[in-house]
């Protein structure tokens, strides 16, 4: 995440104070008195009614009707207030919009995905399903699309089963795939509007970070972008621990989710990914995460934003996060993945594309080439019937 700052976008203001309404006329119960100015240069007799008096009842009687009827129209949703699925979509326009409205971005992103999709206090919780199968010649050296990954899969998500593999079993480190499963939990969480104070331990989680400040505290659902478009390890690490309240309860956490997901062959010891000795997975486990994961409507939202803005809470600038994702935008029918690396583990993408009625979800671990290696890969799971 780079360090610029904009500059809080202007709003347009009114410096003009609203215009009051004028009181009623008011009506008097003493009599009239003689006026010079009368027509009629008489007097009006003391117990003679005021004029103006039926025609005020009559005044405040369709006032009251009107008033009625407004309320009556609030209260069942009508014109007079915004839908609240009109609420949510407008947490969700571009990040361009979102700086122009007069809400913040953090106040959109609040009232969406922490109350009018989903309350705060509902759990949307993935269940395992099977462990898939290997479709015939999954891993026939003739099918292989002769890629630079060490290890690869690509599962069929409604057939439940591995249509290509290779080394698919090997336990490697998985770098920033490893935000998948954290991204869950926390989308499983909810609450996104609750805050996260941040440890000298998150804040000080190198590298690729975006610079979140010792003792502050931040919207959840603000980190959770962080995490997953920008791939920022100190928003990732803040939110393991607060979830968990301690790193070591968080990593616990991680690896129950995964046995209850159906992986078997991951350990989970980073909310990052920064672990390379003790932070493992497979390319097959590794795609039952990702198609399990984005079950979740939250964490599959989030997953294929291409770029979300938001009113960061430290000095009230603009911050923008872009999906690191590219195959979000060079590959027709992706809908959500993540990217990752370290040294160790070398450069590491998962993806989730939909094309002519299929899913499918491919993962590449241990290449140095992601975009190439996934476009073949993926082009050759269509191929196969």
């Amino acid at each position: 995440m780079d360090d610029e700052r904009p500059p809080r976008p202007s709003r347009a203001r009114s410096d003009r104070p609203a215009p009051r309404s004028r009181p009623a006329p008011r009506v008097y119960d003493a009599p009239v008195r003689d006026s010079p100015r009368s027509r009629s240069g008489t007097r009006r007799r003391e117990r003679e009614p005021s004029a103006i008096r039926p025609l005020h009842v009559l005044l405040l009687v369709v006032l009251v009707l009107g008033l009625i009827g407004f309320t009556t129209r609030v209260m069942a949703g009508g014109d007079e207030t915004q839908p609240a699925a009109a609420a949510g979509e407008t947490a969700t326009a571009t990040a361009g919009a979102q700086g122009d409205a007069g809400t913040t971005e953090t106040q959109k992103q609040e009232q969406d995905e922490g109350g009018a999709e989903q309350p705060a206090n509902t759990t949307i919780y993935v269940t395992k399903k099977p462990p898939p199968t290997y479709a015939n010649g999954a891993k026939a050296p003739a099918n292989q699309p002769g890629i630079g990954a060490a290890a690869y899969a690509v599962l069929d998500v409604d057939r439940n089963e591995i249509v290509l593999a290779s080394n698919d079993t090997d336990t490697r480190p998985i770098a920033s795939l490893t935000k998948v499963m954290t991204g869950l939990l926390i989308a499983e969480a909810g609450d996104f509007s609750h805050r996260v104070v941040v440890s000298d331990v998150a804040a000080g989680v190198e590298p690729n970070k975006d610079g979140l400040i010792i003792g502050n505290s931040y919207p959840r659902g603000i980190l959770l972008y962080s995490a997953t478009l920008a791939s920022n390890n100190d928003a990732a690490a803040a939110l393991g621990e607060d979830l968990g309240g301690t790193y070591g309860s968080f990593y616990a956490m991680m690896n129950k989710r995964a046995k209850e997901l159906g992986l078997t062959r991951t350990n989970y010891a980073s909310s990052s990914g920064l672990n390379d000795a003790e932070n493992w997975s497979t390319a097959r486990d590794q795609a039952i995460m990702l198609a399990r994961a984005m079950e979740n409507p939250r964490f599959a939202k989030i997953s294929g934003t291409r770029k979300h803005a938001v009113r960061w809470p430290d000095d009230g600038s603009r911050r923008v996060y872009e999906n690191h994702n590219d195959m979000l935008v060079t590959y027709p029918g992706t809908f959500g993945g993540k990217t990752g690396f370290t040294t160790a583990a070398g450069g590491c993408l998962s993806v989730i594309v939909k094309r002519g009625g299929r899913t499918l979800v491919g993962v590449v671990l241990g290449t140095n080439d992601i975009w190439a290696d996934m476009t073949r890969l993926m082009d050759a799971g269509f191929a196969r019937a």
